[in-house]
């Protein structure tokens, strides 16, 4: 365990100030991976602290900032706040849309004070939605944006996912859209507005499972939300004979050094499930893994703080915090080795710092920004090499190819070997260019040196040492451009004792503790293992953000550095609201009911007259309240038991569409769950559509299209989709050109097996 006094050298975001006028998880969880590099975080509370501020994550999510009180509905506090913008390079705001307008404090308002401000807002919905307007807490956004039915349980109809799935993808989509913002305005001198959501941070989960094409192959679109078990991971959860569980990794690309039945062992005959029963679970692992077989614990979420590996990445941190004293939570998970970050201090006392800071604030200028034009994309003229394969690799380059960046994917001419897998391949590949090449062979490296040359990005995600071994690690790639910005995805971390190993989503799910929450173990149940792939999402994310770190750095500086994140990291990020004090113990984390309905009867699902479903998320005293007279029954506390079993009983009496507009008129928070419809439901939602949420191109072999769209809308640079993921080595002619090799010198090299270039008679070689 690290401690929080460790100092560090000159940070990414060094003289950057951030006012967080955020609260929930998105946003200061956003802002933290931002505060944590650097950034002077000044956090905006209304008098009494944030409306979520007794959350045990707060501690974690709100630290490393100063705290200032100030009431926006007041004419001083307004003015007090756009004292404070004038010397202020970002606002983050998370208001339905229009709140801030009502206040005199919109963004044009702000921009006007401060030409340079980005202004980043992350609603529950984006502006223009039809539910733009309604509440949007975590469980909402997943009803709403159908994840609820897209994942199997212990039980038919929607599920609750325990992991704020909504939130945490929004936090990703905060940190990009600011950096990103940051980047294009050192190219342009001014700020914009950019905006994202909780909703689009639900459906960045989704790209790999919900596509949508006018010619699939068979099995395409095979329906997998409704079955049980979820997929071939949920079948390699197995319980051992110290009742605890493990999670078992098939493809994780290691070799194993002995088979998975010498391993385990020939006690319990013939059936795998009863061989591991006979053994314990942490000797078991530990003998997996010594035989390269990829393996974790399925743990409680606390437990990650113990695990070797983060212990390793030091990712479990000794915060003095002034409330609870000394606790141990996450550390921080995106490695910038030239330019570390730290945690910088614990969470504040809600306006601790108002006194000094509004004493330093300057009046507000009142100068008008120059007007709006198009300057291209945030990252335009920004090239990225994509050496990745499987999933956390190649998503990131796709991420970075939407806000402007020019992929260019690396593929072995043999292609990637996860083209055979359709959905998920698809959905991490769109608006690159593809150049099938082999790195092994002498011309192949000779390609890739020339194009490294003339790249400003290298990012990869293979097992530690492999690079170096096909000449295209960081040393080998600053030597061709001194500048360069590399990043590695791994599974582990960098470092011993299992930076060597392999790994895929599933073992992170286990030991972050989310298939343990996700499936209520507690309660005796089976842990769950979450369909949505979240910490190969996660980790790439992590590399977004750390990619676009070391370019602001880059910008400033001239100088380029090497970064590293990891999918054990990843997992720690979805459960960095858990934390310890001094005596080990977590705090009182809230948890699923064993059939997963929810967290209280106030937050759960409820199933209605006739078989329908409803979530409710009645959070504060008030809407508690709203909550029981809408239902008719007296004033009870929402921690005694007979609560949820009273507004059960009241719930049967009415359908699932009586019950929403009944609670509407209340004021009660609610939504009907929808039917993902295995994301048929969202990809061809009128709104979604008509705001940009879902993409539509033609594919060269799979026809029509329809995947996730935008994550961000950018008033001045704007995004751009560039279109569908490419066939393997389909502009494998054209890089070359560009990097200066003749007609004759290409044929050469494709005759050679050096290169494949996808040319009209090639097509039916590879399939998607």
């Amino acid at each position: 365990m690290t401690s929080t006094t460790t100092q560090a050298t000159t940070q990414a975001l060094e003289g950057i100030r951030i006012l967080d006028l955020s609260w929930g998880i998105a946003g200061p969880l956003g802002v933290l991976l931002l505060a944590e590099h650097g950034a002077d975080v000044i956090k905006i509370e209304r008098p009494g602290g944030a409306p979520l501020g007794s959350h045990g994550g707060s501690h974690v999510w709100d630290r490393s900032r100063r705290s200032v009180s100030l009431d926006l509905k007041t004419a001083a506090g307004a003015d007090h706040f756009r004292r404070l913008v004038a010397n202020a390079d970002v606002v983050v705001e998370s208001f339905r849309p229009g709140v801030l307008a009502k206040l005199g404090l919109a963004s044009e308002v702000l921009r006007a004070d401060n030409p340079r401000l980005i202004v980043l807002s992350c609603p529950p919905y984006p502006e223009g939605h039809r539910r733009a307007a309604r509440h949007g807490y975590d469980a909402l956004i997943q009803a709403s944006g159908g994840q609820m039915t897209d994942q199997p349980g212990w039980r038919d109809g929607p599920i609750m996912l325990h992991l704020p799935l909504p939130s945490m993808g929004a936090a990703y989509l905060v940190s990009c859209g600011v950096l990103a913002a940051l980047s294009a305005r050192e190219r342009t001198g001014v700020g914009q507005h950019v905006e994202t959501s909780l909703f689009q941070g639900a459906l960045l989960f989704t790209s790999q499972i919900w596509q949508d094409v006018e010619s699939p192959p068979p099995g395409y679109h095979e329906v997998m939300a409704k079955t049980y078990p979820p997929g071939v991971h949920q079948a390699m959860l197995f319980e051992c004979a110290d009742g605890e569980w493990l999670h078992l990794s098939a493809l994780s690309g290691l070799t194993p050094l002995a088979s998975l039945d010498e391993v385990v062992g020939p006690d319990g005959g013939d059936d795998l499930w009863a061989r591991i029963r006979t053994r314990n679970r942490d000797e078991l692992v530990d003998a997996l893994r010594a035989n390269n077989h990829a393996a974790d614990a399925v743990t409680p979420a606390a437990d990650m703080l113990r695990h070797i590996q983060t212990l390793a990445n030091e990712m479990a941190v000794e915060v003095i915090d002034p409330e609870v004293g000394p606790t141990t939570q996450m550390g921080v998970p995106i490695h910038l080795l030239g330019t570390p970050g730290r945690v910088q201090g614990p969470r504040p006392r809600p306006g601790q710092h108002t006194a000094e800071l509004l004493a330093e604030a300057p009046m507000t200028g009142g100068t008008s920004p120059p007007p709006p034009t198009p300057r291209g994309a945030p990252l335009d003229g920004i090239r990225v090499i994509d050496f990745g394969q499987y999933l956390a690799g190649p998503f990131a380059p796709m991420i970075l190819s939407d806000l402007g960046a020019d992929v260019i994917k690396i593929e072995p001419v043999s292609g990637d070997s996860m083209r055979f897998a359709g959905k998920p391949f698809i959905g991490c590949q769109r608006g690159k260019r593809s150049l099938a090449l082999d790195l092994k062979q002498a011309a192949g490296r000779e390609v890739a040196e020339r194009l490294i040359a003339r790249s400003d990005i290298v990012h990869h995600n293979m097992t530690r040492g492999v690079a170096t071994k096909l000449g295209i690690d960081y040393e080998a790639c600053r030597a061709q451009r001194p500048d360069i910005i590399y990043c590695n995805t791994y599974a582990y971390g960098l470092a011993d004792p299992l930076g060597r190993s392999g790994g895929l989503d599933p073992l992170y799910q286990a030991s972050s503790g989310i298939e343990y929450e996700a499936g209520a173990a507690h309660t005796g149940n089976q842990p769950l293992y979450l369909r949505f792939g979240m910490c190969d999402t996660g980790n790439a994310m992590l590399s977004v953000v750390g990619v676009l770190l070391a370019l602001f750095h880059r910008q400033r500086t001239g100088v380029g550095q090497e970064l590293w994140t990891s999918l054990h990291d990843a997992g720690i990020v979805f459960s960095s609201d858990v934390w310890v004090d001094a005596d080990g113990r977590p705090w009182d984390r809230p948890h699923l009911d064993a059939g997963l309905h929810g967290l209280d009867p106030g937050y759960r699902l409820y199933r209605t007259k006739g078989g329908g479903w409803i979530c409710v998320a009645a959070v504060t005293d008030a809407e508690w309240a709203s909550l029981g007279g809408a239902v008719g029954i007296e004033p009870i506390d929402r921690a005694d038991a007979a609560a949820g079993l009273a507004i059960e009983d009241a719930m049967l009496g009415r359908t699932a569409l009586e019950w929403t507009r009944t609670f509407d008129a209340r004021g009660v928070p609610n939504e009907i769950p929808v039917d993902s419809l295995d994301g048929a439901a969202a990809l061809n939602d009128s709104d979604n559509v008509r705001l940009g949420l879902v993409a539509d191109y033609q594919h060269a072999m799979l026809g029509r299209l329809r995947q996730l769209g935008r994550l961000w809308s950018f008033s001045d640079t704007p995004e751009r989709i560039a279109g569908p993921p490419p066939l393997a080595g389909e502009h494998s002619r054209d890089i070359l050109r560009e990097v200066g090799y003749r007609d004759t010198d290409i044929d050469t090299l494709i005759g050679s097996g050096v290169v494949y270039a996808a040319d009209d008679q090639y097509r039916d070689r590879f399939t998607t």
